[in-house]
């Protein structure tokens, strides 16, 4: 087991604790930084996985890049929904980002198919 695996597991246990004080307290903000972090775990945890078993022909930055876009979709949306605008702001930023680090993973796996032929 790698260290996304072990990390990733940790995210979504921290943010299935945060959701839930969040809940019980009534506090929204710590709710939504729960699912955040919950999501990120999930997305982390996931990215170990695939590490861990033999590639099946995609290129690591295409499920990284793919990982943080949805991560950065999540924080938009809870940011858009509690009126944080920074955290609106870093989901928007780190969905771009993935959005990159996913075409550059698109084209590494391009140049590989192409050799293989």
């Amino acid at each position: 087991m790698n260290e996304d695996r072990t990390d990733g597991a940790g995210h979504k246990l921290a943010g299935s604790i945060k959701e839930g004080i969040g809940k019980l307290t009534g506090d929204t903000k710590l709710q939504a930084e729960g699912k955040v972090e919950h999501a990120a775990g999930s997305v982390q945890n996931t990215a170990g996985k695939v590490e861990d078993e033999p590639h099946r022909g995609v290129d690591h930055d295409r499920i990284e890049g793919a990982g943080k876009k949805v991560g950065g979709s999540i924080k938009e949306g809870v940011g858009k929904l509690t009126g944080d605008s920074k955290l609106e702001a870093e989901g928007k930023a780190q969905k771009a980002a993935g959005t990159v680090q996913n075409a550059v993973g698109g084209a590494k796996d391009t140049v590989r198919d192409a050799f293989k032929k």
